[in-house]
């Protein structure tokens, strides 16, 4: 009698348990049922300063060349990595300074090619080959006309770049994307999420209407970076008797002072057309260490103790090839537009 009773209550508490560990399996997606596809979301920041300026600084290849190689690698190029249907992916520009938008009547959705706006594959691929009302030919030439009017209004009128407040403030989850989407079709769970890349088109220099005392926490805590601030790091250097650039650096608390926004641990950032002010014009070094030495050091520091996911920072290129390749190689795709 006693046996019998021993097992009832063993396979009540087998039932109750088994039911528990359902329970707590169906809760949670299963891995093995779940497949992720990672789209991209493709930001252009550019720095509509003084740095436009093609008699102040002369650069082989200018910003337009570089959003026209990023437009142009959108088809086949990024579309079809590792992806054959159901794209997501967008394409925009995001302005550093805000208020320019007003000012010049910017038409921002004119330099946006969203193709997660597609609910149907067909409609997708008809916009992609040009088969329908709506174009990709004609949207990509749209957006680099509305590109370059903005760029010469900027250089007959130009404005200082407020990176620091872009990157603590002007980036939010509204352009940069977050948060996965799951959808469900023939038995299988789909994890749609973003790969979110920030091209910025700058000079390195943060120069804005912030300067002096008011500007800083500390001596060498600040909110920008000037040519001014550079000089002042460098002699500061070569008067301590430190031979390591990077050790006095971090003994004497030197930096940009980081900020603070979540959405940049989802931020991958490429930096191009870093311009070192401190070469001649026949590119030979003027001083030691270099402007663009001290551009390394202050933003590979500031982007890292801002939580940034990844980073690269690229000097000037010198042709329209290097520039495919770098940004190639930092989407990590292998076939490069022509």
């Amino acid at each position: 009698m006693k046996m019998k009773y021993y097992i009832a209550i063993s396979v009540v508490a087998m039932a109750l348990f088994t039911s528990c560990a359902s329970k707590q399996a169906t809760s949670e997606r299963p891995v093995t049922d779940t497949f992720q596809i990672v789209h991209y979301n493709v930001i252009i920041a550019p720095d509509f300063s003084n740095r436009l300026n093609s008699k102040l600084y002369p650069k082989p290849v200018n910003d337009m060349e570089i959003v026209q190689d990023v437009l142009g690698r959108i088809y086949p190029d990024i579309l079809n990595d590792k992806r054959s249907d159901n794209q997501q992916d967008v394409f925009s520009v995001t302005m550093i300074n805000k208020g320019l938008i007003s000012l010049y009547d910017i038409d921002m959705s004119r330099m946006t090619i969203d193709f997660s706006r597609f609910d149907k594959q067909l409609d997708r691929i008809n916009f992609i080959k040009d088969r329908s009302d709506e174009k990709l030919s004609v949207a990509k030439t749209e957006f680099l006309q509305e590109y370059k009017r903005v760029t010469q209004a900027s250089i007959a009128d130009t404005h200082g770049a407020d990176l620091w407040s872009f990157f603590n403030s002007g980036l939010s989850d509204l352009k940069v994307k977050t948060k996965s989407e799951y959808k469900s079709f023939n038995g299988r769970t789909y994890e749609h999420k973003f790969r979110n890349i920030l091209i910025m088109l700058t000079d390195g220099y943060i120069e804005a209407s912030l300067y002096g005392e008011d500007a800083c926490l500390t001596k060498g805590q600040c909110y920008y970076l000037s040519s001014q601030s550079i000089k002042d790091f460098r002699k500061a250097f070569k008067k301590s008797g430190i031979g390591d650039m990077q050790q006095f650096f971090q003994e004497e608390e030197y930096g940009i002072i980081p900020v603070k926004n979540p959405v940049l641990k989802d931020v991958e950032v490429l930096v191009m057309e870093m311009y070192d002010r401190s070469l001649s014009p026949a590119g030979n070094a003027t001083v030691h260490p270099t402007d663009e030495e001290v551009l390394q050091l202050f933003w590979s520091d500031w982007l890292e103790k801002s939580g940034v996911k990844k980073y690269e920072l690229h000097k000037t290129v010198n042709s329209t090839r290097e520039v495919n390749q770098v940004i190639s190689s930092f989407l990590g795709i292998e076939k490069s537009a022509s």
